[in-house]
């Protein structure tokens, strides 16, 4: 990847956007605060400024219309994706294709192998059971996918590199996605030293204080997202026993007032209406968990993501420092070679025997180890120069992803906190009409003519 062609600080071109969803991040939608705004400067860099990532867009991308195609085991649901663009390398300014859902992995994966450095957004999982029991295909799930796709797509194309990926052209344009090449895989820059053994689970022997802090901090938060998630998920189920209570509390009403016959009309009226507020908390609770509860959720897999790419960062360093050792190392095996005449270490000592007993010449077994020691030191030499040119640059880069999701973290939590006061605002609203419907009802029992007809009946007993 060539990173001096990246630019995080231009803003990209406008584009009208198509549509919305319910999570929309466009610009007008909630002015930026004090707090996004320091944020977003990104400390003295201000390389991921709001401005560049929440203002005007050069893609906008709707998913919407999902069909149902095939039956059995063979079925899916495809998505029609629109598309609206000034980027001059489209074909068109407005493509529409449709996609189905394994279209959408197909391209997370071609993303992650062409943008190591990139924060990738998470793709919504499949969820077993639904597909076991065949509910995959139940309205309530598809809209559900859609929109978690819709949240996905928004952020690729808020991203000013994934943006403009080859990769994210060809799936908003491409008429088949079989028509995608298999990603070629980068040349490693160690790959041409043959006998060099690089410890994938070698951890960091010079911890960078940034990342450590960056990581420790999405550890945290992480964590407090998944506890606001679990108490939001007791939350809901309180709320569906509580609808369940109250339907079954109309359904005891009813059955008290046709006991009752001096006030049976209020009664039944009472308890003919107390499943509509059930209802009303039902609904409340389905939106809540595929809006808000969904939103955490996908954080939690966002945060994972984060801590791929860190994770990323420190294996090329892992990669820099392990080279960095096999160098001096290979110096220093040439330094004892020219002092002494031998080979180093045991192996070398067993190596010097043999020869001794083969009647090789000492002076000319020194000489050629001397030249194939200077040959591969002078390998390593060019691949730790590489090797630490790369880890910077990808360095560099993760420290944008980083300001980048910063900013777009506060910015979506602001939205998520406004719509959740909002709906408990409209659900607590509707609830006060509900009741201050009942009172008339309840105001209509008269308590005079039960109690004088009850007179009467112990009069004439």
């Amino acid at each position: 990847m060539a990173y001096a062609q990246v630019s995080w600080d231009t803003a990209p071109d406008t584009a009208e956007g198509v549509g919305s969803s319910s999570r929309d991040l466009s610009p007008g939608s909630a002015p930026l605060t004090s707090f996004d705004a320091h944020i977003a400067s990104g400390g003295p860099s201000g390389r991921a400024s709001a401005s560049s990532l929440l203002g005007p867009r050069a893609l906008s991308v709707v998913v919407s219309d999902p069909q149902k195609h095939g039956e059995g085991s063979s079925a899916f649901v495809s998505y029609l994706i629109r598309t609206r663009t000034t980027i001059d390398s489209f074909k068109s300014p407005e493509p529409a294709v449709r996609r189905r859902f394994q279209d959408f992995v197909t391209l997370h994966k071609l993303l992650a192998d062409a943008h190591a450095a990139c924060i990738l957004p998470p793709l919504p999982g499949k969820h077993r059971m639904e597909y076991i029991t065949g509910d995959r295909f139940s309205p309530e799930f598809i809209e559900k996918r859609r929109a978690s796709l819709q949240t996905y797509i928004d952020r690729i194309s808020r991203h000013p590199v994934l943006m403009r990926s080859p990769h994210v052209q060809r799936f908003l344009e491409a008429e088949q996605m079989s028509a995608y090449d298999l990603p070629k895989r980068e040349t490693h820059v160690f790959e041409n030293i043959s006998d060099v053994f690089l410890n994938a689970f070698s951890k960091v022997r010079k911890p960078d204080e940034r990342f450590t802090e960056i990581k420790e901090s999405i550890d945290k938060f992480e964590q407090n997202l998944i506890n606001v998630e679990k108490m939001h998920s007791r939350l809901l189920k309180f709320q569906m026993d509580l609808a369940t209570d109250l339907a079954d509390f109309g359904s005891s009403l009813t059955s008290l007032g046709m006991m009752e016959t001096q006030i049976s009309q209020p009664l039944t009226e009472f308890g003919n209406r107390i499943p509509a507020h059930s209802q009303t908390l039902k609904e409340k609770t389905f939106t809540e968990e595929q809006d808000y509860v969904t939103m955490l959720r996908e954080y939690v897999a966002y945060s994972q993501s984060v801590k791929d790419v860190l994770k990323a960062r420190d294996q090329k360093q892992v990669d820099h420092e392990e080279l960095s050792n096999w160098l001096l190392s290979h110096q220093s095996d040439r330094d004892r070679t020219m002092s002494t005449g031998k080979s180093p270490g045991i192996a070398g000592f067993f190596k010097d025997k043999i020869n001794d007993l083969k009647g090789v010449d000492p002076e000319k077994a020194r000489q050629m180890r001397l030249v194939k020691l200077e040959a591969k030191i002078q390998e390593l030499q060019e691949a730790v120069g590489q090797s630490s040119i790369t880890s910077e640059a990808f360095s560099k880069e993760v420290l944008k992803e980083i300001e980048a999701f910063q900013v777009l973290k506060v910015h979506d939590f602001k939205l998520f906190l406004r719509d959740y006061v909002d709906a408990q605002l409209n659900f607590h609203e509707r609830g006060f009409n509900f009741w201050s419907g009942l009172l008339p009802v309840a105001d209509s029992i008269s308590l005079e003519t039960p109690v004088k007809s009850a007179q009467l009946d112990e009069t004439d007993a």
